[in-house]
């Protein structure tokens, strides 16, 4: 019940970061956020650990992907829920993995399509050796349209960082 209260008091001073600064990483950062966003914790980041998006509200996919066997259940976050709480503008993100391996998606992809930030794979955290700490992770198996090279292409395992940009058109 402790973890439950403390989670719903950081996910609460997260939404309201406006009216108070966002708290720094107790433990190991998994997760830096940076670009078009008001609200930082380090410098012009957002730096986070398992424990701070873990308060976040929490979603699941149950889903096959082309890097697993089988279907599995994958449990995270919302992108769009921990960017509005920075205050983000940015429409595109560059998306960066622990291997340097980088992509650009469009926030239309947490938004519209469904996409969640995953930190746990069947109720079991992710570790780098599983694809984790944090994968990007699609609906796969509920729309058929993100069943693509674009898509599956956009589903970074091992994010480490995010960078969001203003696009204008």
């Amino acid at each position: 019940m402790r973890f439950l209260c403390s989670s719903t008091l950081l996910f609460l001073s997260l939404l309201s970061a406006s009216s108070y600064a966002l708290d720094k990483p107790k433990d190991r950062v998994i997760l830096t956020i940076s670009g078009a966003i008001s609200t930082t914790n380090v410098g012009q980041e957002a730096q986070f650990d398992l424990e701070m998006l873990q308060a976040l509200p929490q979603h699941t996919i149950t889903t096959h992907n082309p890097w697993t066997e089988g279907e599995h259940t994958y449990q995270g976050f919302s992108l769009k829920d921990l960017l509005d709480s920075l205050g983000n503008q940015g429409t595109l993100l560059q998306i960066s993995a622990l291997n340097q391996y980088m992509t650009e998606a469009p926030l239309k992809d947490y938004t519209v399509e469904g996409a969640i930030l995953a930190t746990h794979q069947d109720g079991k955290p992710m570790s780098v050796r599983k694809l984790g700490p944090i994968m990007v992770i699609y609906p796969f198996d509920t729309n058929n349209d993100l069943k693509t090279e674009v898509y599956y292409g956009r589903s970074v395992w091992q994010v480490s960082q995010i960078n969001t940009l203003i696009i204008t058109e």
